[in-house]
């Protein structure tokens, strides 16, 4: 454990003559022997300074408004957090809610106290669901405060978990406005700078009060399934355990309990039903040792069957978060599927509590692999490099929520990035100038496109020309802000003519989405988009979005405000079941141009002629019935529905050569999925797209054959097509 130290510019003598008043008896916990005299003297000026400041305040539930800001201090002492972010905890909220300066708490208690109150201060001014544009300069000096001090973000997750403990107090329409905040917002940062303890809490309790119903159904079938899971579960333990002390390996064995909101998200994107997702048992090995990882992953092995393509390697190549340990899936006793991690006593640590575990648990592991400041610092890099505070939240939101893969330079360097990402994304991940004079790549010592995904433990190989231009086409495909960003800023030093012509395309491509053309929007309604835009003409939007000074996905989004089917919209919508093609027994059919398949997320349409048709929800031929809301049917697949196939479209890109579509094909006979038909095009001397049609049972069997034909030598990418430009409409 860390000592804590006093800040040194800590002025005693500038604290107004109040009389120090005494912690709660309860404040400290077990932790009191942590700290000196003169800390614990430190923390009661703050706390005398804060309950002076909130005098005569209540807090919702009539408690006095003191009693917050302890509790939010009370969590950080839990964390072990040192002085200044306590002491700043103690006051988060006096700039905000009483007549105090900054200047006023810097002179007691230093600079960096007074920053910290500072940040978290801005940050609670935000409403991030409403009134978005107004409030994105205040998200932009916030990210940056971050990005400065992760101890602002530290206070007001603190801050935020306390909030959603106590939500009840609040009117229905605030906690619900709080508890998307907390989901869409706090929940993805928490997991980004590790706090996964945190992270858990704060999205089972937004989740609870978003869907009571839900969530105290999923907790009383947890609680019926818990008394045949305790015995499983301890007969599992003692097993593991009495494997790994034979081998002198000393370990600690836990039964792992899946939070309420993990479990339901699995039900909703795995399609499974919950007692299926119950049947999966999981567990902690925690070991002294790096080398006692690995020897406890042989032993296991040994014992219990492993299940194929289940395992992953987080202490090699840990995530960005600084996340480490071993997982894997195995069958153990009577073919009980079980999913094991393992890791060391500070691997533990840092999962549950991040960027705060290095405070009192520093290693050389931590130091090497803790990757949160690497994110801090590049946001810094994207306030100089983004064109306005619009470009800025999109790219900060964009990374809060991506998952990752992990490629490697030809020297044997690991880069983690976003999941989605292309050789360009490592292009610029690896330097700037690199990506800006990218010419070419290659995957694996062979030639590939710039715009294929790239998947874990490729090696991905850079080709440069001094002579490169950027394509305004790359901002198509890169999934990175640094990228996204990096691009934009070159394509600003551009000649207009061409930024103009640029800036079209990429504007109509963002148009096609929802099936409209610049040439739908005349006269009138084309004015009051520009006017909304801040522009007079359309050259004008257009050489802006091609120079990077405006994002063609927002600006798309005057142009289709209202006809994209959003996430948020389905909240609040009742959902029809589809059960064996029909919907309340009216026979449904499947829209061609999407070929929804079980696992998809899908809409319903009613059409006058052909009844109900059924399309995916990210298909663009709904979009065009936006407007139409009446006759759009929110659908859910019925788990109750008999086995039957769908048709899918795959478009594959291999490599041209005898015999490569004879051994694409047999993928799929091999794995019992019948091909309808195949279509293939050369698009360059090196390389061939194939178009297959399959039948298909559900979105599982589809991610499983597409992963076989990925892993193929010959084979560059393999994706579905949700809307194929040679189909029509359903």
């Amino acid at each position: 454990m860390s000592e804590r130290a006093l800040p040194a510019n800590f002025s005693e003598t500038n604290f107004p003559k109040h009389k120090l008043l005494e912690f709660p008896n309860n404040f400290f916990g077990e932790t009191q022997k942590a700290f000196t005299k003169k800390q614990i003297n430190m923390m009661r000026y703050a706390y005398t300074f804060a309950a002076n400041a909130h005098d005569g305040q209540e807090r919702m539930d009539g408690k006095p408004y003191i009693s917050h800001p302890l509790e939010v201090a009370s969590i950080l002492v839990e964390f072990n957090m040192d002085i200044e972010t306590i002491c700043a905890a103690l006051m988060h909220d006096v700039l905000e809610d009483c007549d105090i300066q900054k200047r006023n708490i810097e002179k007691i208690f230093g600079k960096d106290v007074a920053e910290i109150v500072d940040g978290v201060s801005k940050l609670g001014k935000i409403e991030f669901q409403t009134n978005q544009e107004r409030n994105l300069s205040s998200f932009q000096k916030m990210a940056l405060a971050m990005a400065k001090d992760v101890r602002v973000i530290v206070v007001k997750l603190a801050d935020r978990l306390h909030n959603m403990r106590t939500i009840h107090f609040l009117p229905r329409t605030k906690q619900i406005k709080v508890a998307k905040e907390t989901l869409e917002i706090y929940g993805p940062i928490a997991l980004r700078v590790g706090m996964q303890k945190v992270r858990g809490e704060l999205e089972d309790l937004a989740f609870k009060c978003l869907h009571p119903l839900r969530a105290e159904m999923i907790e009383s079938a947890i609680k019926k399934a818990s008394g045949g899971r305790k015995k499983i579960v301890y007969k599992i333990r003692k097993e593991i355990k009495k494997h790994l002390s034979r081998s002198d390996i000393l370990s600690t064995v836990q039964g792992r309990e899946k939070n309420i909101s993990s479990i339901y998200r699995k039900i909703k994107t795995k399609q499974k039903p919950f007692s299926e997702i119950l049947d999966v048992y999981g567990f902690r090995i925690i070991v002294n040792s790096v080398e006692d990882c690995y020897r406890s992953l042989g032993l296991i092995h040994n014992f219990y069957k492993p299940i194929e393509g289940r395992f992953k390697d987080y202490i090699a190549i840990p995530k960005s978060n600084g996340y480490q340990a071993l997982h894997t899936t195995l069958l153990a006793i009577d073919s009980i599927p079980i999913e094991v991690q393992i890791q060391t006593k500070s691997m533990e640590l840092i999962a549950e509590n991040g960027i705060c575990a290095h405070s009192h648990y520093k290693t050389e592991d931590f130091d090497k692999n803790f990757h949160v400041g690497n994110w801090m610092t590049g946001l810094e890099e994207l306030h100089q490099k983004s064109v306005n505070s619009e470009d800025f939240l999109e790219s900060v939101k964009t990374d809060l929520v991506s998952d990752e893969v992990y490629v490697f330079s030809p020297k044997g360097e690991i880069f983690n990035l976003r999941s989605g990402s292309t050789p360009v994304d490592f292009a610029y991940a690896v330097h700037t100038d690199l990506g800006n004079s990218v010419s070419g790549c290659k995957i694996n010592r062979k030639y590939a496109p710039l715009n294929v995904q790239l998947e874990s433990g490729q090696t991905v190989e850079i080709e440069t020309s001094k002579n490169a231009i950027i394509d305004p086409a790359w901002l198509n495909f890169v999934a990175t802000s640094k990228a996204r960003t990096a691009i934009r800023a070159q394509l600003r030093h551009q000649k207009v003519s061409k930024a103009r012509k640029a800036g079209k395309v990429l504007l109509e491509n963002e148009l096609k989405r929802s099936g409209k053309s610049l040439d739908d929007y005349r006269g009138s309604l084309l004015k009051r988009i520009l006017n909304s835009a801040g522009v007079k003409s359309l050259n004008r939007l257009v050489t802006d979005i091609g120079l990077g000074r405006k994002t063609s996905s927002l600006v798309a989004e005057k142009f289709y405000d209202g006809l994209q089917i959003r996430e948020a919209d389905k909240n609040t919508k009742i959902f029809s079941e589809l059960k064996n093609n029909k919907i309340d027994g009216v026979q449904a059919i499947f829209a061609k141009c999407c070929l929804p398949i079980p696992g998809d997320q899908i809409i319903g349409h009613s059409d006058t002629e052909r009844g109900i048709v059924i399309h995916h929800n990210k298909c663009r031929e709904i979009a065009k019935y936006k407007n139409k809301s009446d006759r759009l049917i929110p659908t859910v697949w019925s788990e109750a529905s008999k086995p039957h196939n769908y048709a899918c479209h795959l478009k594959v890109m291999c490599e041209n050569g005898p015999g490569v579509l004879a051994d694409i094909a047999s993928r799929f006979t091999t794995s019992n999925i019948n091909i309808i038909s195949v279509e293939s095009k050369e698009i360059s001397k090196d390389f061939t797209e194939i178009f297959i049609d399959v039948e298909i049972g559900s979105l599982f069997e589809l991610k499983k054959i597409m992963q076989k034909v990925r892993s193929m030598k010959t084979v560059s990418s393999c994706k579905r097509e949700i809307n194929d430009q040679k189909k029509t409409n359903g």
